[in-house]
């Protein structure tokens, strides 16, 4: 009898290698928690980075930790900030429409304060109780005027979106981010309710002889 040729033994299978065990899914609720609260952070202090914001979130929320410190987090106030947008449309159209027309008048009590401010100016010298010499002076207007009237233009313009918002980057590496100067419109408009003020002290002084 022939003897029957042995098959070589077949290598013993690789062992696979263990998959490390998928994250749990974020329920609902807590995504939709976790993702407002990053809007919140963002609407309360502008100048914490995306970084800063994760760091915070995954301290209120341990169990479902973020590994993404830009990406993930960027999603989020921008989903949340569109759902707030949407639920309040009506109301931001409102005050948008409100503040449109604050600075329509604005800018034309500005135009009526620059016209005032080129008037001639009767200057009365007296002696002893007795006009002695009248004298009109012509005034060369006040340029504070013209600069309120074409910044009201360009916030109307930004408000209404004729002028798209400059961009500033936020995550600059947890570095400060420089300080916003709110206060050159509040300073404007300070000016204006001076002037307009003086022109009103001025409405009882005697008006120039045509």
């Amino acid at each position: 009898m022939s003897k029957k040729k042995q098959r070589p033994a077949s290598p013993p299978p690789e062992k696979k290698k263990k998959r490390p065990p998928r994250r749990p899914p974020v329920p609902p609720e807590i995504s939709s928690a976790r993702k407002h609260a990053a809007y919140e952070m963002r609407v309360l202090n502008p100048r914490m980075t995306y970084a800063k914001i994760t760091e915070k979130l995954n301290e209120i929320f341990p169990d479902y930790p973020l590994k993404s410190e830009h990406q993930a987090v960027e999603k989020m106030i921008k989903q949340a900030e569109q759902e707030y947008i949407e639920a309040h449309q009506e109301e931001i159209e409102r005050i948008k429409a409100e503040a449109g027309v604050s600075l329509d008048f604005v800018r034309r009590e500005a135009a009526e304060a620059w016209e005032s401010s080129q008037e001639l100016l009767k200057i009365i010298k007296k002696k002893q109780d007795q006009t002695v010499e009248q004298i009109l002076k012509a005034q060369t207007g006040d340029a504070a005027f013209l600069k309120l009237i074409k910044d009201s233009a360009i916030e109307k313009a930004k408000l209404f979106g004729a002028i798209a918002p400059k961009k500033v980057d936020l995550t600059t590496d947890g570095k400060p981010l420089p300080a916003v100067d709110h206060e050159g419109f509040d300073r404007s408009m300070q000016t204006l309710a001076d002037a307009l003020t003086s022109i009103l002290e001025r409405d009882d002084s005697p008006k120039p002889e045509s």
